[in-house]
């Protein structure tokens, strides 16, 4: 089952959001508790939006998305914050029924375009395929510098 989140699935989510970031290339990156309450709580109250997925009353995936214009019009630019989903649910239909509910909310809202990607460094290949195979055509790259 996908729905929106509310407050009382945050622990979850920090939970789940703490397993990615402990597997992914972010590890190096410091990974706190409240930011992400503060920042999961914003997002539910209405500056962009929460989606869990839910298998047997326990959320094992969210997709955190928000919108805003584009920086060079007022063309309405939806794009994916995290989305993340327990090892064992992620080659399911539960990633696209997850993207779908970001896409339907995007459009309802009146953007033009969904941005989402790959910056994990997990299944990149995967996902980049799993990505394409829903619509989204590659858009370019990402890089990053240690400072």
């Amino acid at each position: 089952m996908i729905r929106a989140a509310t407050a009382g699935d945050i622990p979850r989510i920090i939970e789940l959001g703490r397993l990615l970031h402990r597997t992914s290339r972010y590890a190096n990156h410091a990974y706190d508790d409240e930011v992400v309450g503060r920042s999961l709580q914003e997002l539910i109250d209405g500056s962009g939006v929460v989606f869990v997925a839910e298998r047997d009353g326990v959320v094992i995936g969210a997709l955190l998305g928000g919108i805003t214009e584009q920086w060079f019009s007022t063309d309405l630019l939806a794009f994916e914050y995290a989305f993340f989903i327990e090892p064992s649910a992620r080659h399911g239909i539960i990633s696209m029924r997850l993207v779908n509910a970001l896409t339907t909310w995007a459009e309802l809202r009146g953007a033009k375009y969904l941005q989402i990607g790959v910056t994990t460094g997990i299944n990149v290949e995967g996902t980049s395929r799993f990505y394409r195979a829903n619509g989204f055509s590659d858009a370019g790259r990402f890089f990053e510098k240690e400072l």
